[in-house]
């Protein structure tokens, strides 16, 4: 009654009931004025904390949005037009956004939403960039994908911006806009139900305990995020349930027993037992959504949930039966009814997640790594038998015998819907959400952040540090709070409420040791369990030196997380950049140039390695092959297959197979060496081997590509190959030569120019050696080599050179002085010229072709190409040429 007295006294917010609440919790009844003063200070300092963490949180993200702007604004020189048509916002569907540590998945979220608006579709079933050119299935769920998507479309009515680049911006914003809305959502809930101080610690944690606060970081948006935050918020319902059926209903102070019998006794018109099993219904409907996008997450934290039911029920197994008793019986059990309702609230959601996901034609298929119907029903199953665990544990007298019969057979079905999930997983060979993936790997996703298979091989490869003691010190406020729901001094509501949160982080710290990603998870745990601790002590009794050392352990926590987050934020935008930071880059600009130089009608599709790949699809919509997405294992399988094929036709028939066009061998990944060597072959015996010796088939011709020049890349480099129709050998060991030349590695030009020796009278061998000779400054063999050229044209040997070819015959004879004949190449190329021929190209041809048309005076007879001729030119020969 005073309760309900109180809370009708203010308004019906959570700032109102929270005053109402510390009004009634931590005052006694000498001074109602008095009381009034204390709650609105209680309920100030809890807004109070919120708005000062807010603001840490928006200048942190906002320093990061700075940097990845600042980063992504480098060795920008050619940005193609914005378009409203293109998927991605600029014309030619490129891309620009530098994501840090170039994650996989982060590229998939912001391409398939471009893809979502483009196609005008709610939902992504299948994406051709990858196992090209038949594609594969996506099964991420799309709650995520429709967040994105909302952010992006605020943006695109206030900024008037292409959706498509919009949808690069919502990248920046979208997860800390999810972690302020979670932190926002979680303090005033917590303060509503638990009091201001809780609230505080709740507030403070969400934004200084590391690695979780850095598990909401600007431009990598993933679903891992949001299933986190939906998990929190389920985590913290629970609470909130448990505390309505296990609190007393009047007064403070009361025993275990008393705790019970007043919860038993809690009148029939609103039984709180009720308004529990509300609480746990909309928890297992917030953790059904969880499932929906991430099993991998929700499943495991949903089996913490019932090991800390578990802990509850024996907990209050002696009061639960004395309450019982002193009730004839009457009321069922403490939580069974409460374990039931969160059951039927996660199949619920769980189960709508499948049907908007795949309904009505993807229903088949067993792939259990995504949400699946069997999900459902083992959540159903394991309420059941967790309800009937609960009941047995707390039940004073057992049921009656003729209802045995049907409580067997529905525990028998409840057992069977259980056990269905691990005997599909076997049965399909299916790891299903104990699947392993690359990110759970990942401390965060900050960039040249931690990877490490487990725990112990992260310490021992980095020793301890900063990151690895603000990541482990939350193990010190875990076991305080597990000490202070231990002892019996506290308050029976919470204790359960501190035990319960035991259940979930015992399975957190296991899963914690193999998969670094699941430490955001044991934080937020961590710190709703230290909130309540928190809150039992302030309730209790206890002396100023428990609470001091309390509150010191807390700060020490903070204090190293701060510390870590403050360094990854406040790094001047003009820092040196990252490695990773530096591969983005150099990635971007790489997928850009292969997008410039292939045909508009035909994207290419590249063979490179996986991550390579992602980042080629990203930034150029090229197609590939392999990536590693779990999605994506029949594209992986072929490259992997082609990269050790053992000989050139096996290699061969499954590039044409696949419609490759251009084969990328990037220095800086060793992917397919590595793999390689794990098979236990040498190089020389696979086809990948081959490439990397030179050995190239005649069908392979090597495009010269010069990476842009950023400090700390300098010494790497990257081999483009394009596959075209099989050469003559003079012209491919011609052309090989000449790319030597271009990338400026002459002493393989030399070695090179020698080999083409054994064509005396190719033409195109003899301008390839003249090419070198020029290049080497060899004054004696270049006039030999001018004059067999000029023999060679004498008797017409040029009337069937290729194109290309043609091209780099009339720069030879300029730069012997021929400058009639040179000039007659020349025309003859202008009078051949179209789009193709101009992007099959090198960089040095189509300078050269420019210049020499200058030189000469001639006009380019189709003028609508001279744009394309500046867009294919780097802009420092663009201005030599336009200088003529």
């Amino acid at each position: 009654m005073q309760a309900r007295r109180l809370r009708s006294k203010y308004p019906a917010t959570a700032f109102g009931n929270a005053a109402a609440h510390f009004q009634l919790l931590f005052c006694g009844q000498k001074d109602r004025r008095d009381q009034v003063k204390l709650s609105r200070r209680n309920s100030v300092a809890w807004i109070g904390a919120l708005l000062l963490s807010a603001g840490f949180l928006l200048w942190c993200d906002t320093m990061r949005v700075r940097r990845a702007e600042r980063v992504t604004e480098i060795a920008q020189e050619n940005v193609p037009p914005l378009s409203r048509t293109s998927p991605t916002g600029y014309a030619g569907g490129t891309r620009e956004l530098i994501v840090p540590e170039h994650l996989a998945s982060s590229y998939e979220w912001i391409a398939e939403t471009q893809q979502m608006f483009a196609q005008h579709e709610w939902r992504v079933r299948s994406i051709d960039s990858e196992n090209a050119p038949h594609g594969r299935a996506v099964h991420h769920a799309s709650p995520y994908r429709w967040w994105l998507g909302a952010v992006a479309w605020a943006d695109h009515a206030g900024s008037g911006r292409p959706i498509g680049l919009s949808v690069e911006r919502a990248a920046l914003f979208a997860d800390p806009l999810l972690h302020l809305g979670l932190l926002v959502a979680a303090a005033a809930f917590v303060a509503w139900q638990f009091g201001a101080a809780a609230s505080v610690v709740v507030s403070l944690g969400g934004v200084t305990l590391f690695p979780f606060a850095a598990g909401f970081l600007p431009t990598v948006p993933d679903d891992s995020s949001l299933a986190l935050g939906l998990n929190v918020i389920s985590v913290l319902l629970l609470l909130a349930g448990l505390r309505a059926a296990a609190a007393p209903a009047a007064g403070d102070g009361e025993s275990e027993g008393n705790a019970a019998r007043a919860t038993l006794e809690t009148s029939t018109e609103t039984p709180v037992s009720h308004r529990g099993r509300r609480w746990f219904f909309v928890a297992g409907a917030i953790g059904g959504l969880g499932a929906w996008i991430d099993l991998a997450l929700t499943v495991p934290l949903q089996v913490g949930v019932a090991l800390g039911a578990c802990v509850v029920a024996a907990i209050s197994r002696r009061a639960a039966r004395e309450a019982a008793k002193e009730m004839d019986g009457a009321n069922a059990p403490l939580g069974a009814l409460s374990w039931r309702a969160w059951a039927i609230g996660g199949a619920l959601t769980s189960g709508f997640g499948y049907l908007v996901e795949y309904f009505p034609g993807h229903f088949t298929g067993w792939e259990l790594r995504a949400i699946h119907p069997l999900y459902c029903l083992a959540w159903l199953g394991g309420g059941e038998l967790l309800a009937r665990g609960t009941e047995w544990m707390q039940r004073a007298k057992p049921r009656r015998r003729s209802r045995w019969f049907f409580g067997l057979l529905l525990g028998l079905a409840a057992l069977a819907a259980v056990a269905a999930l691990p005997l599909a997983m076997w049965k399909t060979k299916n790891g299903g959400f104990l699947a392993i993936d690359m990110p759970s790997f990942r401390l965060t996703k900050e960039a040249d952040g931690v990877l490490a298979a487990s725990l112990l091989e992260w310490l021992k490869r980095d020793g301890w540090s900063a990151t690895t003691l603000s990541t482990l010190l939350v193990v010190l406020p875990i076991l305080g709070a597990l000490w202070i729901g231990l002892r019996r001094k506290s308050e029976f509501a919470d204790r359960a409420a501190i035990l319960f949160l035991a259940g979930p982080l015992l399975v957190g710290l296991g899963f914690a040791f193999f998969r670094l990603r699941w430490w955001q998870v044991v934080d937020a745990l961590a710190f709703v369990q230290a909130a309540l601790a928190t809150r039992a002590l302030l309730r209790s009794q206890r002396s100023l030196i428990l609470r001091g050392a309390w509150l010191i352990s807390l700060v020490i926590v903070a204090g190293f997380g701060v510390v870590r987050l403050l360094r990854m934020a406040s790094a001047p935008p003009e820092k040196q950049l990252s490695f990773a930071e530096v591969e983005g880059l150099v990635e971007r600009d790489l997928a850009h140039w292969l997008a410039q130089h292939s045909p508009k009608t035909a994207k290419p599709i590249v063979l490179a390695p996986p991550d390579i790949t992602s980042s080629l699809n990203f930034y150029g919509s090229l197609r590939g092959l392999g990536t590693l997405s779990w999605e994506n294992k029949d594209g992986l399988a072929v490259a992997l297959h082609i990269a050790i094929a053992s000989t050139r036709d096996e290699a061969e028939a499954l590039i044409a197979s696949r419609g490759v066009t251009h084969i990328v061998i990037p220095s800086w990944n060793r992917f397919f060496e590595n793999y390689t060597r794990s098979t236990g072959r040498a190089d020389e015996e696979t086809f990948h081997g081959q490439l990397l010796h030179w050995q190239l088939p005649l069908w392979l011709r090597p495009i010269p590509y010069e990476l842009p020049r950023i400090t700390g890349f300098q010494e790497q480099s990257v081999v483009i190959l394009k596959v075209v129709d099989e050469q003559d050998a003079p012209s491919a060991e011609a052309r090989i030569a000449e790319y030597f030349v271009e990338m400026g590695q002459l002493e393989r030009a030399r070695e090179t120019g020698e080999t083409l020796r054994r064509f005396p009278g190719n033409l195109s061998a003899l301008v390839a050696r003249g090419q070198v000779a020029f290049a080497l400054r060899d004054a004696d063999a270049f006039p030999a080599v001018m004059e067999a050229i000029t023999q060679r044209m004498a008797a017409h040997a040029d009337r069937s050179l290729p194109w290309d070819r043609r091209v780099s015959l009339a720069v030879i004879l300029a730069r012997g002085q021929q400058m009639d004949l040179a000039r007659a190449q020349i025309e003859r190329c202008l009078a051949e010229i179209d789009e193709p021929r101009l992007r099959s190209l090198t960089t040095y041809g189509l300078f050269h072709l420019e210049y020499l048309r200058k030189t000469f005076g001639l006009e380019l007879p189709r003028p609508e190409l001279q744009p394309l001729i500046r867009e294919l030119l780097p802009a420092t020969r663009a201005r030599e040429t336009a200088g003529r």
